[in-house]
């Protein structure tokens, strides 16, 4: 992923371009989260992030296409931070522990759960917004995860997306959405810890369940973790 392609071609050709093109995208979003979609209005975000609305609507073509954009720049912050963060040759349990970490962390840092309020609440009238955030969030998420998964189990990337989601969606499980009905709620990371662990279990006892026999040499780093989630589906 490259943080919104088509706006870098028109607005940051240079490496200044685009830190000016974030940081205009994180103080829209910031109107967004303080004032509502509704209330976000254009002069609020120029006064925010500086500008013209000539600009914005030069590069973005209305509020909606600005509030896609900056949810764009979250999701490829998101992406970007497993793309650092991987390492060939890990165990299948390494892979699941490191990306659902951070995925975890991402979704319940208060800015992308308030991001979330936002998203739902203007789904079913901004339909171009549900369209992306199902595609391109959603979707994305598991096609990402799936292909990790390939290293560890030899299935097809259809099936392993299915297997992807369910995986990612036990996660997005009783802490997301605590905090997505709590705003205020904050959790200790033994909390988090505990969380990404009981996913893990569970998406281990799935994959033992579902794709014996055709785990990989790097799935097979953990043979004894994976026998013993096996009893959960026995």
């Amino acid at each position: 992923m490259q943080i919104r392609e088509h706006m870098l071609r028109k607005a940051a050709k240079t490496q200044k371009g685009q830190e000016r093109v974030r940081g205009l995208l994180v103080h829209a979003m910031d109107v967004f989260i303080e004032c509502g979609y509704e209330g976000a209005s254009l002069d609020k975000i120029i006064q925010k992030s500086g500008g013209s609305k000539a600009t914005l609507y030069q590069n973005f073509g209305s509020k909606q296409g600005l509030f896609i954009a900056a949810l764009e720049l979250m999701a490829d912050d998101l992406y970007e931070a497993c793309v650092a963060d991987y390492v060939p040759g890990r165990t299948l349990a390494e892979d699941l522990r490191s990306f659902g970490g951070i995925f975890l962390r991402g979704i319940l840092d208060p800015r992308s759960v308030a991001v979330m309020r936002l998203v739902y609440a203007q789904s079913a009238r901004l339909e171009q917004v549900g369209q992306w955030f199902y595609q391109s969030g959603i979707e994305a998420s598991y096609l990402g995860f799936a292909k990790v998964l390939e290293n560890h189990i030899d299935a097809p990337l259809n099936e392993l997306r299915a297997t992807a989601a369910i995986f990612l969606e036990a996660l997005r499980g009783p802490l997301f959405q605590k905090a997505l009905c709590l705003p205020d709620t904050a959790f200790k990371q033994e909390d988090i810890d505990k969380e990404l662990e009981r996913c893990i279990d569970f998406a281990l006892a799935y994959i033992q369940k579902n794709y014996s026999g055709r785990l990989l040499d790097a799935a097979a780093g953990h043979p004894q973790l994976l026998s013993n989630q096996q009893e959960c589906f026995d």
